[in-house]
Parts: structure tokens; C-alpha cells; sequence
């Protein structure tokens, strides 16, 4: 292939993978690997950068031709070529790699920089038993363009220079990729809110370590907003949408992501790590299913047991809704200054719903928290504490994906900002106009 000026652009032109600029149906863009040879012609100051092991030699004519070569199956394609200045690597990790044109050339070191930052986290909380640091990928990164492992390839745009927080996570969710995407893909389109699902929380769970928890529970809310946004049909029927429609990002995406944040709170952190590498182990280089991430997380060892977990993913995967969770209770005084017992019931409007839920009982004295197993409309519950309840709280940190009045105006917000982007004012008013019912 030749690129020239014009319609070459100066100083950037790419090819996106995911743009279909080669042979390839729509399902299988996302789910079908293959092999690639690709040899890249080029003027003599460009540099090209692409999926797999680079070479690059001068023709006759003086122009550069750049082969990229991906002899392992996988998702090879982008291509992005420019008048770039040589590679900036973050310091101490030798596999990033910042392609950046004069223009952003300042911006490149701390670009870099953040990249190996959030490389270096997930390939410490994913990487197997044994292996060291960096040996089992590697990931490059670029102004115009990164690449993550040896051939995903992307595009970071005038974000080298920015340094807010949605970069940064952009960023991150990006190079989640390599692992969720690419090393791990879906078997179907119907499997699409695992990789997606679990590169937005990859994301998430970096911004916790980096930003806090309480950037993380914003974060959150925000996540379950999209979720519940187009949430009409169960994740394992939305093959059949668009793979960029606003419902199937927001699907596989926001929901997906909640799906893998709700298994956390049921297995716990340590669990929950085992776990993802256990997917990452047993399906490398292949496609996953659903059935396959409930066969790997009912397999994890919780507190001495295992997890039946056939309601969880029937309610979250081939389901569609979240519970409305009300809490009735009364407060009665124990003899002998023994404190008080709390005697109440959770109740919830789905049928097949059936997960442990925090429950936060604030006293005059000590803050209590208790685990409290819900299934069915009504889930009795006792508590004794010593100091009187003033107020009890249903999941105070936002571990599950539940309908709330102040998420409901959130969704109708987030569904008329979609509907303004797509052209449709008048269905965006709509939408606004039922978040200022829900108030």
C-alpha cells in the first residue's frame, strides 16, 4: 500500500481498524483473528507505526516502506503515519513508545510518562504467578498514535497535551485493550460486554488506585447512569444492534463494567484478582463467552467455598432492569444497657435478584456495617448495635447497579445529551423534560 500526498495528509494520516478499510464483515471485525503482512510506502520524512514487528527499509526512489508483520492470530490493522520525531520512551520502561510531530513534542515525555504509569498497574494486578514484570507484553504508546501489545494501535490525538482527568482515563481504558480486546476477545458480538465490560472497569479500578476512592464512587455513579440508559434488552441479544450505537456502547460498556463491579463485591478483592487473571490465563488468544466467565468465577475459592452464581448472571446477563430497594424497619431498646436491636426487612421488585447488600446502620456511637443476603421481594434482617440507629443506609458505596430517583434524572440527562449529538432535539427535549418530572 502507498501513501502519498495527496490525499496524504500533512503531517498525520491513519487507517483505523475499526473504520473496515480492508475485507472484513462486521461480526467478525470484532471476533474473527487473523494473521497480517503489511508493507507501508511512505515519503522519506514519514514514519509509519502499526500492528505487529516493524521493519523498514529505503526503496529505490528514496521513500520509506515500513512491513508490519502479526504472525500470531489476533485484531493487527491500524495503520498511522506522519512527520514523526523519534520515539520517546517513559523512563525505566522500555516497550512505551510516544510518536509525537513537532507541534507536541513537549507534551510527549509526560504523555509518556502517564502511559507507563498505567501500564505498569495493570500489568502488576493481571500478570500470572511467575512471570516477571513486562515479560509476557508489551505496549507502546504515541502522540498521534500508540500502540498496546505488539499490534493494537490507536490514536490519542491533541490529548497528549491534555491533562485532565478524562485523558487520563481515556488513556487507561485504551490500554486495558491489550488485555480485554486483544489478548481476550469475544467469541461473539453477544460476548461484547466482557471485553468492553472489563476494559471501562480496568479503567475504573486505576482511577481508585491513582485518584481515590471517592474520584472511583464518582466515577461510578456515572457508569451506572450509562448502564441503565438503554437497558431494554439483555447483554446476550445485542449482537444484533450496531456495534457503534449509543445502546450497544452503552451496554457492553457502562453496564458490562457494572456486571464485573458487582461480581467484585460478591467475591471480594482477592477473589476478584484471581479471577481476572484465571480469564486472562485460560483464554488467551481466544474467544470468550458468558457461560465461560461464570464457569471461571464459580471455580474461584471464596472464604473457603465456592460462589453459585446461576441468579447473578440471570438477572445481569440475560436479564434487563436493576432492583428499587425500600428498607421498613423498627428500633427497640435492649435491658441492661445492652444497646438496641434493629429489626427490619429489605424488599426489592425483581424477581430473580438474589446478592448480599450492605446495609449501614449510623448510631450516636460506632458506625455498624453488616452483609445482609437479599432474595425474593422481602429479605428479613436483625441487627444489635450499642448505640441508638439515626439512620440506615442500602449499599452506601454503590456496589450495585440499582433504579434510584436521583439516577433516574441522571439516565433522562445522559439520554437527551446522546439524543443532541445524534440531531434529535426533539426527542432530547423529551428527555430533559422527564428529568425535570423526576424532580
Amino acid at each position: 500500500m502507498e501513501l502519498n500526498s495527496p490525499p496524504f495528509a500533512d503531517p498525520i494520516s491513519m487507517l483505523l481498524y475499526a473504520g473496515r478499510w480492508f475485507p472484513l464483515s462486521t461480526p467478525g471485525l470484532f471476533t474473527d483473528r487473523f494473521t497480517a503482512e503489511m508493507h507501508i510506502r511512505v515519503p522519506a520524512d514519514y514514519t509509519a507505526v502499526g500492528s505487529g514487528t516493524a521493519t523498514k527499509k529505503t526503496l529505490p526512489d528514496g521513500r520509506n516502506e515500513f512491513s508490519f508483520v502479526w504472525s500470531k492470530p489476533g485484531f493487527p490493522g491500524t495503520i498511522v503515519a506522519g512527520k514523526f520525531l523519534p520515539a520517546i520512551t517513559a523512563s525505566g520502561i522500555s516497550n512505551i513508545h510516544v510518536y509525537v510531530t513537532e507541534k507536541r513534542k513537549d507534551g510527549a515525555p509526560d504523555f509518556a510518562a502517564l502511559a507507563g504509569r498505567e501500564f505498569e498497574n495493570y500489568d502488576q494486578r493481571l500478570r500470572p504467578a511467575g512471570v516477571r514484570p513486562h515479560q509476557h507484553r508489551r505496549a507502546a504508546g504515541g502522540r498521534r498514535q500508540r500502540r498496546v501489545g505488539a499490534g493494537d494501535a490507536c490514536i490519542a490525538g491533541n490529548r497528549i497535551v491534555d491533562r485532565t482527568a478524562a485523558s487520563q482515563r481515556l488513556l487507561a481504558n485504551t490500554l486495558a485493550h491489550q488485555w480485554w480486546g486483544s489478548e481476550v476477545s469475544p467469541a461473539t458480538l453477544n460476548d461484547a460486554w466482557i471485553t468492553n465490560g472489563m476494559s471501562r472497569y480496568g479503567e475504573l479500578m486505576y482511577l481508585e488506585d491513582s485518584a481515590g476512592k471517592n474520584a472511583f464512587q464518582t466515577a461510578i455513579g456515572d457508569v451506572s447512569a450509562g448502564a441503565l440508559a438503554y437497558d431494554t434488552e439483555p447483554l446476550t441479544t445485542l449482537g444484533r444492534l450496531d456495534p457503534f450505537s449509543p445502546q450497544f456502547q452503552s451496554m457492553t460498556l457502562e453496564k458490562g463494567a457494572m456486571v464485573f463491579h458487582m461480581l467484585r463485591w460478591e467475591m471480594g478483592d482477592d477473589a476478584f484478582q484471581s479471577f481476572l487473571r484465571s480469564l486472562l490465563s485460560q483464554y488467551a488468544d481466544k474467544g470468550i463467552r458468558g457461560s465461560d466467565v461464570e464457569t471461571v468465577a464459580e471455580a474461584q475459592p471464596v472464604n473457603g467455598s465456592h460462589l453459585e452464581l446461576t441468579s447473578f448472571f440471570s438477572q445481569w446477563i440475560d436479564g434487563t432492569g436493576a432492583p428499587a430497594f425500600t428498607d421498613k424497619y423498627s428500633v427497640f431498646r435492649l435491658g441492661n444497657n445492652k444497646g438496641f436491636r434493629t429489626v427490619g426487612s429489605i424488599s426489592e421488585d425483581l424477581d430473580l435478584f438474589r446478592m448480599p447488600v450492605e446495609l449501614r446502620i449510623e448510631t450516636d456511637g460506632k458506625t455498624e456495617d453488616r452483609r445482609i443476603d437479599v432474595a425474593g421481594s422481602d429479605s428479613p434482617y436483625t441487627v444489635e448495635t450499642f448505640g441508638r440507629p439515626r439512620r440506615i443506609t442500602i449499599d452506601p458505596e454503590n456496589w450495585l447497579l440499582k433504579s434510584t430517583p436521583d439516577l433516574s434524572i441522571r439516565v433522562a440527562v445522559l439520554r437527551g445529551q446522546q439524543l443532541v449529538a445524534q440531531g434529535d432535539l426533539i426527542g432530547a427535549l423529551a428527555e430533559y423534560q422527564k428529568a425535570l418530572d423526576e424532580k
